[in-house]
C-alpha cells in the first residue's frame, strides 16, 4: 500500500495555513514532517496532518504554540491544570473586556451634552471616566465631578484648561529661575492657583486627587505637571493653606 504524503505548499493551501508558519511549527519541535522524497523535500504524512488539525484546534482555543507543544509531547502532561490556567486566563480578559465595555459606555454618555463634541472633551471625558472608577475618589466626588463636566460648556473647558497650562509654565519659570517656593514673588502665583483650583474642586478633592495621580503620574506628566513640579507648588501653595 502507498503511503499517502503532502508537500508543505499543498498542505498549507488545504489548511489555511502559510508555508511560513508550517516552518516555523517545524523549526520550534511542535511539527516535524515524518518523511521525505529523495531530494530531501520535506513530507507530510495522514499522522502529522492530524497532529496539526489538534494544533490549530488548541490553537483556536488560545493556548501558546509552547502550552501546546508540552501537552502533546508530554505523556505525562495534565490538561486539566492546563485548562484551568486558561480559564482563569480567559476569565481575566473578560473581566477586562467587561471594564472596557462599561468605560466606553460612559464616555459616550458623558458626552450626550447637547452640543458637538470637540477633542478637548472627548479627552476630558475619556480622563473623566479614569478617575471616576478609582477608588481615591468618594461617590460626592464622583457626582459633582461629572455634574461639572456635563454643565460646562466646550469654550468654558478651553478656557480653564489654558489658564491651568499657563499658571503651570508660570510656575515652572519661576522654579527654573531658581525661585524658592517661598519666595515673595512666588506668592500671587500660589494665590492664583489655589483661587483656581478652589472655583472648580469640590471640598476634599484635592487630597483625593494628589492620591489618585501618586499612582498614575504619566496623567500628570501629560498635563505638563513632573514630580519636582508639583513639590515646588505644593510647598509655595502650603504657605496660604
Amino acid at each position: 500500500m502507498v503511503k499517502k504524503t503532502l508537500k508543505i505548499g499543498v498542505v498549507a493551501k488545504k489548511t489555511g495555513l502559510t508555508v511560513r508558519t508550517l516552518h516555523h511549527y517545524d523549526q520550534i519541535g511542535l511539527l516535524k514532517p515524518s518523511d521525505e522524497t529523495e531530494s530531501g523535500h520535506r513530507l507530510y504524512t495522514d499522522s502529522d496532518i492530524a497532529r496539526l488539525h489538534q494544533i490549530v484546534t488548541l490553537k483556536q482555543l488560545g493556548f501558546t504554540l509552547e502550552e501546546i507543544k508540552d501537552m502533546m509531547n508530554n505523556s505525562d502532561y495534565n490538561p486539566k491544570k492546563m485548562l484551568n490556567l486558561h480559564l482563569s486566563r480567559l476569565n481575566e480578559q473578560i473581566n477586562q473586556l467587561v471594564e472596557l465595555r462599561n468605560r466606553l459606555h460612559d464616555i459616550f454618555e458623558l458626552l450626550d451634552v447637547g452640543e458637538a463634541v470637540s477633542s478637548e472633551r472627548f479627552l476630558m471625558a475619556i480622563q473623566m471616566t479614569k478617575m471616576i472608577a478609582s477608588p481615591h475618589f468618594s461617590e460626592k466626588h464622583k457626582v459633582e465631578m461629572i455634574k461639572k463636566y456635563k454643565t460646562t460648556v466646550t469654550n468654558e473647558l478651553r478656557k480653564n484648561n489654558a489658564v491651568g497650562k499657563n499658571l503651570l509654565s508660570e510656575f515652572r519659570e519661576m522654579k527654573e529661575n531658581g525661585k524658592l517656593p517661598s519666595d515673595p514673588e512666588v506668592a500671587p502665583l500660589a494665590k492664583r492657583w489655589i483661587l483656581e483650583i478652589e472655583s472648580v474642586a469640590p471640598e476634599g478633592f484635592i487630597q483625593s486627587a494628589e492620591h489618585y495621580y501618586s499612582e498614575n503620574f504619566t496623567e500628570s506628566i501629560a498635563y505638563g505637571m513632573d514630580s519636582e513640579l508639583y513639590h515646588f507648588i505644593k510647598e509655595a501653595v502650603s504657605h496660604f493653606t
